[in-house]
């Protein structure tokens, strides 16, 4: 109720962006944001999401929530692969309960989150199979558009060199 309440009243100020991830609650944010939004018109909104985790059914006693508190009851594993993507997609769609998503985004394949090393073996993954999966959703029209969405700037750089995105989201204090 008071996650409803908190989205209807960003509605009634007029905002009209709304970004989740299954990240974030794993999977309650999309959950959230979707029932919230499910009977507003469609062309009247915009909501983004991303990919790079997949969200496995697990037993709560054996989920590490943090950060988030009592999240739904998945644990998340990283997957840049193409039928990961593709799998975190229809997941989110679901989650959700929209047609759609307008933007999505790469979630974090980047320096702050994998460390150096893992870092090029993870924005390797994501261009061989994230981007790929990405591109074919925006050409088929299921997203309008794609992006990155990782912690430090300098890595979207070496994605901006290798792929054609639309948008860039920088996670930190003033996004």
């Amino acid at each position: 109720e008071t996650s409803d309440a908190m989205v209807q009243r960003a509605w009634n100020a007029g905002m009209r962006y709304f970004d989740t991830a299954p990240y974030y609650g794993h999977g309650l944010s999309e959950s959230r944001i979707g029932y919230s939004l499910r009977w507003k018109p469609r062309d009247e909104f915009v909501v983004s999401s991303k990919v790079g985790r997949v969200l496995e059914p697990t037993d709560r006693k054996h989920i590490d929530f943090k950060p988030w508190v009592d999240g739904l009851p998945f644990t998340c594993r990283y997957d840049y692969t193409y039928d990961g993507t593709m799998r975190s997609f229809e997941d989110s769609l679901q989650r959700l309960g929209l047609g759609h998503i307008d933007i999505l985004f790469i979630h974090d394949a980047d320096v702050f989150t994998h460390g150096v090393e893992m870092q090029k073996v993870y924005f390797r993954q994501a261009m061989d199979g994230c981007y790929r999966a990405l591109v074919k959703l925006r050409d088929e029209g299921a997203v309008k558009a794609i992006g990155v969405g990782v912690n430090n700037w300098e890595v979207m750089l070496d994605f901006m060199k290798q792929g054609d995105f639309d948008t860039l989201l920088v996670a930190g204090r003033y996004t």
